[in-house]
């Protein structure tokens, strides 16, 4: 349901006023800070979701694993999109098992003689690498590598290279997308492939109409869940290189944050919080 234009004419205005809303979000970078993993900043637009009943879902390339804590320390208990979109964890369900990461384990030891040894999977370190490679604690390293669904890491090889890993990936039925700070192969599901399932198990509401959807987020592995989202916000993050301008900045659907990481965040949520609040 992508309205006309975002939120310039009182009809969009007053329809936003009856609907129910779902948030989705990227975490690293986004709802919490780039180096520090914090989302104090954000501590604003977090305690008015909760108050409004807005559902807050994570869309991550983190674990399931990795979620759950941050789930509760915000106080929320919700499906969250895992590791790309390569998955969903459902409240007090499993996390099924761990043959999609061991198929692709196998295929990354297979990898042809032109690519082998650009890759590096969290898999072939150990958790004091990925705490290293990361900035996380050794325990929330840990839970980093409890994976289910796809393997992140860091490609160090040449354009070559990533063309024949690329290649070799899609043979195999793979995909490889850059994130924040990691390049993650996993079967190509994407967490905007995720949104309408979640969507459907939110349901309704009163008014019958399907929730209007916000989504935020900073990196490449970003984009398809924001030019999904009903509106978006692109989160600045002066850890690499700007997003390129999508598809709904023209019409302003899609916006940026003037600040970074949580404060743009939450300055963000709160501004789209409150005009959906007062457009009655």
């Amino acid at each position: 349901m992508h309205l006309p234009t975002f939120l310039l004419g009182r009809m969009a205005m007053n329809l936003l006023a009856f609907l129910t809303m779902i948030i989705f979000t990227d975490l690293d970078g986004t709802l919490l800070d780039h180096q520090t993993y914090s989302f104090d900043a954000a501590r604003d637009a977090l305690a008015a979701i909760k108050a409004k009943g807005i559902a807050l879902i994570f869309a991550t390339s983190k674990t399931a694993a990795e979620v759950r804590p941050l789930q509760r320390a915000v106080g929320i208990d919700l499906p969250a999109i895992v590791e790309n979109g390569a998955g969903i964890a459902w409240p007090a369900r499993s996390d099924g098992d761990d043959d999609p990461y061991l198929s692709i384990r196998r295929h990354i030891a297979a990898l042809p003689r032109e690519a082998a040894g650009a890759f590096r999977g969290f898999g072939d370190m150990s958790a004091d690498e990925v705490a290293e490679a990361t900035g996380l604690s050794p325990e929330a390293s840990r839970l980093a590598r409890q994976r289910r669904h796809s393997e992140p890491g860091l490609f160090t090889g040449s354009l070559e290279q990533r063309r024949a890993f690329d290649a070799f990936l899609a043979e195999a039925g793979l995909k490889a997308v850059q994130g924040g700070r990691f390049l993650t192969i996993s079967a190509g599901r994407t967490k905007a492939d995720c949104m309408d399932e979640i969507i459907e198990w939110h349901g309704n509401g009163e008014t019958g109409q399907r929730p209007v959807t916000l989504a935020l987020g900073d990196a490449p592995n970003d984009v398809a869940m924001l030019e999904h989202a009903d509106f978006a916000f692109i989160v600045r993050n002066d850890a690499h290189p700007a997003l390129p301008r999508l598809i709904g900045e023209d019409t302003g659907r899609i916006r940026r944050t003037r600040e970074p990481g949580p404060a743009g965040w939450n300055e963000a949520v709160l501004s789209f919080i409150n005009l959906h609040s007062t457009s009655t």
